[in-house]
């Protein structure tokens, strides 16, 4: 059987995420609400996503790259029947807060301690796969060849006939390289913004800590090639938060999240 799209209601989930997000942001100062709240449903592209892709319900779901689970939530709370699966290649640091998240959500998920490289599966064993702003980790950290290699491993691990779902900010023709070769046929793509809308003391907070965590994702840097990184992404991105505030009158902190759904070729 296909994987199925959820009729249940952008209210409903949206509830949740509010409170969620109350919970998740309760010890943090007025400004770090707004910051690590972003977190909780990433500007409403969670939301977007999920009534928008199918999730099968005969045969697990996987989400890989799964990180805080905020996204694994959202599935939780949008497809109820489904069996969820989350991979991440570690759940230490932040990530160790993904079990208490997950429960708060009242969400039943598996977790897997992998890297999306190496999956621990055998072929062809979930009905449905996704990622959600896992590549960009993955492509800051390993490469372009890292992300193929994990999208090979997810395209492994699908059953025929199953859906792989991938959202990132990447461009439509960057996915396309990336699939190009597998056993894939692309059937929806699919663009939301982030409704974010933040001042400048916000904006300047963030960003400083933005460029903390893309240096901690390339993992192989020295010390000091960890200054250099940090300084030209956050030079980068104070260029950019300063266009926008010219221009529009607030920061939208991240381009807008692309999602392309491709179906597993070869016999069902």
């Amino acid at each position: 059987m296909s994987p199925i799209y959820s009729m249940i209601s952008d209210a409903i989930i949206l509830k949740k995420e509010i409170a969620l997000r109350d919970w998740f942001t309760r010890d943090c100062d007025k400004s770090m609400k707004i910051i690590d709240g972003l977190d909780i449903g990433w500007g409403g592209t969670q939301r977007w996503a999920t009534a928008n892709m199918p999730v099968s319900i005969t045969a697990p779901h996987l989400d890989f790259c799964c990180g805080y689970g905020t996204f694994l939530a959202h599935l939780g709370w949008r497809f109820p029947d489904a069996r969820l699966i989350g991979l991440n290649i570690d759940y230490v640091g932040p990530h160790a807060l993904i079990n208490s998240l997950l429960s708060e959500a009242g969400v039943d998920v598996s977790l897997v301690q992998a890297d999306a490289r190496q999956m621990p599966f055998t072929d062809n064993v979930f009905g449905s796969v996704s990622c959600f702003l896992g590549l960009q980790d993955i492509r800051i950290g390993f490469g372009d060849s890292g992300v193929r290699q994990a999208l090979e491993e997810a395209t492994r691990v699908l059953n025929a006939g199953g859906s792989l779902v991938l959202l990132d900010d990447f461009s439509f023709e960057a996915f396309d390289v990336f699939l190009a070769g597998m056993p894939l046929r692309v059937e929806r793509r699919g663009k939301a913004k982030l409704n974010i809308r933040w001042d400048r003391a916000t904006a300047e907070m963030a960003i400083g800590l933005y460029a903390k965590g893309y240096v901690k994702q390339r993992r192989s840097c020295d010390r000091e090639e960890s200054v250099g990184v940090y300084e030209e992404v956050y030079d980068r991105m104070m260029a950019e938060m300063e266009r926008q505030l010219s221009d529009i009158g607030y920061y939208v902190p991240f381009d807008s999240v692309r999602m392309v759904i491709s179906k597993k070729t070869g016999r069902e």
